[in-house]
């Protein structure tokens, strides 16, 4: 029964992504693969979230942390502003509420396209089955962004979590997780800006 829900589960996927990932280089099918995702993921909150709201609550929020600032220096207005701190409390609450509606909606799918990115461009994948000679590296990252961004330490952590594996030793290659994680962010941002997403 599970076998045939897996396997139904990625013949699905590989009817979609199977195109892309044959034919492109893994860094740039998992570009396009993060870019669908980000934007189904953009979509979501955008349809999900009342954005006027959520810039109403922010506007607040900043005012009462512009008033805190300048009171900082009035003992007597400083008192004012933490009697009213409750208030912006809950509006910050209420804030959290509104931006982890999406997820709700979002998380299963992300976890899934996560499991069929590792079945493509897992060790012992599908990629590496049709490229028997692949080590498991999507980019070389140029040596100062791989010191920025830590790849020494993620390295080490995915060392912890996943044993054995294609054993990527350079300081300044990712894996399919960690292009997808860089790609998408930056996506994220750009699509976010487009769609109007407060």
């Amino acid at each position: 029964m599970f076998e045939s829900i897996t396997s139904i589960f990625y013949n699905t996927l590989d009817a979609i992504f199977m195109p892309i990932i044959k034919v492109l280089h893994p860094a740039l099918a998992i570009l396009i693969i993060a870019i669908i995702v980000s934007l189904i993921i953009n979509i979501a909150t955008k349809l999900l979230v009342d954005q006027e709201r959520v810039a109403e609550l922010k506007r607040e929020i900043k005012e009462y942390q512009a008033k805190l600032k300048k009171g900082s220096k009035d003992p007597e207005m400083l008192k004012k502003l933490q009697e009213e701190q409750q208030k912006y409390m809950q509006i910050n609450a209420e804030l959290m509420k509104l931006s982890f509606r999406p997820m709700i909606y979002t998380w299963l799918p992300i976890i899934l396209i996560f499991i069929y990115l590792r079945h493509v461009y897992g060790f012992g994948g599908v990629y590496q089955e049709l490229n028997p000679g692949w080590n498991g590296v999507v980019v070389y990252l140029p040596t100062i962004l791989s010191k920025i961004l830590l790849v020494n330490f993620w390295h080490w952590l995915g060392s912890i979590f996943y044993k054995g594996g294609f054993n990527i030793v350079s300081d300044t290659a990712l894996g399919w997780l960690g292009w997808y994680i860089l790609c998408s962010f930056p996506i994220s941002t750009v699509l976010r800006k487009i769609l109007g997403i407060k």
